[in-house]
């Protein structure tokens, strides 16, 4: 074999060497980012409480944690029951576990917080409005008067 038969062979295995690093190091990467970026993952899944006694909603909150690739916020509005306290919500699927999902006819209250959503009466927005009247600084605005004493 001559020396230029030699370079020839060496030549090969060292770029099949090298090819089959690149394919070991490319299907690592992909594999890699494919683990590490899949979207998945604990979301917190949220609602607003309703409130029978203000007959209002309250602030989105925390509901509990669920596995997504992403919660959306525009899919029909939804009642769930956690601990004996109705919710409702426009967030996707999937609901937490801890959550039952009812409707109109089984807890009739979700029909009454479903017309208040829908209606957009949320017990925040009345708080804010009467703190705007009654926090004005320097002002006496909504306090008794003491012009009997």
């Amino acid at each position: 074999m001559t020396l230029a038969h030699r370079e020839v062979g060496a030549r090969g295995v060292r770029g099949r060497i090298a090819l089959g690093c690149c394919i070991v190091l490319g299907c690592c990467i992909v594999l890699g980012a494919g683990a590490c970026d899949d979207g998945a993952g604990p979301r917190i899944y949220t609602a607003r409480a309703y409130s029978a006694e203000a007959s209002c909603l309250e602030s989105y909150a925390a509901l509990g944690r669920v596995e997504a690739d992403e919660l959306g916020a525009s899919c029909d509005p939804v009642c769930l029951l956690l601990d004996g306290a109705l919710h409702v919500s426009t967030v996707c699927p999937p609901y937490p576990a801890e959550a039952a999902l009812t409707d109109a006819v089984t807890t009739p209250e979700c029909g009454v917080a479903l017309d208040l959503l829908g209606r957009e009466v949320f017990c925040d927005t009345a708080a804010e409005s009467d703190a705007g009247i009654l926090d004005v600084p320097g002002s006496d605005a909504g306090l008794p008067s003491d012009a009997g004493s």
